[in-house]
């Protein structure tokens, strides 16, 4: 009988485990494991708007707002639909390399591992073998390149865009506008999105000094639209509360949301 029971309880420890939604306040949030909204509810439209307009756009909004949940949500989106590819890239590796000719290679890097992570078809071509193209054209020629073996057009979505600094930054993109201007002769990324906690505009070149910004000549004056997230509404936020209440009976007191509400501001 002990041998017996002993083989029931090693059965049952063996049984896969079911994951338990939680609030989750580290990171990009998953439908499947965490209580969320819909990221794209105020936003989605317009930005597929944008989008098919193709614009080159920025999105801002304060530390830990969402940013990168609704990205990875209107990539997902993007690509299930199959109109475009989309690419979601981050360049906060790049934070601190302040010379274009040191960053540019690691850009490039960047994005290898990007469309290597991707389901992009033909992304493995990106950037793939030796090339003699000089850092201030380096980027642009290896997007141009992929856009023209690509069978849809292509969209990216660079987060953390205002880790960029100094030259860095100006290279960046000064190569993005030259080929958003030349794209009706030579294939270039159909629409790009910068994200970060700042408008483009608020970005700092430090080229001379501290009071030197990219200002109304910035190489980056084709964005059609400037977005900012924005912050949850009290009834969102009891919405968002009221799915744990459905999985776990836990009724939370319209008093407790509304003091919630207050202290935060619906700030996510």
């Amino acid at each position: 009988m002990r041998l017996l029971f002993s083989e029931v309880v090693i059965c049952f420890s063996t049984l896969p485990s079911v994951p338990q939604k939680y609030f989750n306040i580290a990171g990009p949030c998953h439908s499947s494991e965490h209580y969320m909204l819909n990221p794209l509810r105020n936003i989605g439209k317009e930005l597929i708007s944008l989008i098919e307009r193709k614009g080159y756009f920025v999105i801002h909004a304060a530390r830990q707002s969402g940013k990168t949940t609704l990205l990875w949500e209107l990539v997902d989106k993007i690509n299930a639909e199959g109109k475009y590819y989309a690419l979601y890239c981050s360049l906060e590796k790049i934070q601190g390399i302040v010379e274009a000719k040191e960053a540019m290679p690691e850009i490039i890097d960047v994005l290898k591992i990007a469309f290597y992570n991707s389901s992009i078809p033909k992304g493995e071509l990106f950037a793939k073998g030796p090339s003699d193209i000089g850092f201030a054209s380096l980027l642009q020629f290896e997007l141009s390149k992929i856009s023209k073996a690509l069978d849809k057009p292509l969209i990216i979505f660079f987060d953390e865009a205002d880790c960029l600094s100094n030259g860095t930054l100006i290279s960046f993109l000064r190569q993005l506008r030259d080929g958003f201007v030349s794209r009706a002769r030579v294939p270039f990324v159909h629409s790009i999105a910068l994200v970060g906690m700042r408008n483009i505009r608020d970005y700092k070149a430090h080229i001379r000094d501290d009071s030197v910004t990219l200002g109304s000549a910035s190489p980056f004056n084709i964005v059609t639209e400037v977005m900012t997230l924005k912050n949850f509404t009290k009834d969102e936020v009891a919405e968002l509360y009221n799915q744990h209440t459905v999985k776990k009976s836990q009724i939370f007191d319209p008093v407790a949301v509304d003091y919630i509400f207050e202290q935060t501001q619906g700030q996510p």
